[in-house]
């Protein structure tokens, strides 16, 4: 099944490195030019039920973010911008976010941040739902069924929740 994925990463330090899996199909995705979005395109072997479509984030540091006198001035991230699985749009973010809206972030938490967080009693949270923007490393994973048309229609038609 053709799976089409748009990302667009805004930095100032290093371009983003991503890899975007379905089941047994890994694309890496690097050279990011800032600002600009990026479509990624592949075949991937859906299997019949549950599939699973993860996004990651793998490489960014510390130095990628600037935070000067308490206030963030520069940061590296990458936007979830569209999703189309076959012929169907997943999600756009922006217009109708609806099946991304389904999927969860798990972040991985830099250090010694993390930690300073947890001291003031602000954990972060484990993972962040109705998220298509990835501010630290992590998996953003969405769950989907195959057959798509039958899966989509069904949510589209707000017969699944």
């Amino acid at each position: 099944m053709r799976i089409d994925v748009t990302l667009k990463a805004t930095f100032w330090n290093k371009s983003p490195v991503i890899t975007i899996k379905v089941n047994n199909t890994t694309v890496e995705v690097k050279d990011f030019i800032d600002n600009q979005e990026k479509n990624i395109t592949f075949d991937a072997k859906l299997k019949d039920g549950q599939n699973e479509l993860i996004i990651e984030r793998i490489n960014k540091i510390p130095d990628d973010t600037l935070v000067e006198d308490g206030r963030l001035v520069k940061d590296s991230i990458v936007e979830i911008k569209e999703i189309l699985v076959g012929r169907y749009v997943i999600g756009r973010a922006g217009e109708y976010p609806f099946l991304l809206d389904k999927a969860e972030f798990f972040p991985e938490y830099p250090e010694p941040w993390y930690s300073e967080q947890k001291e003031k009693g602000e954990t972060p949270p484990v993972s962040y739902k109705h998220c298509q923007t990835l501010h630290h490393n992590g998996k953003w994973k969405l769950k989907f069924e195959s057959p798509v048309d039958r899966w989509f229609f069904e949510y589209y038609c707000g017969k699944r929740k």
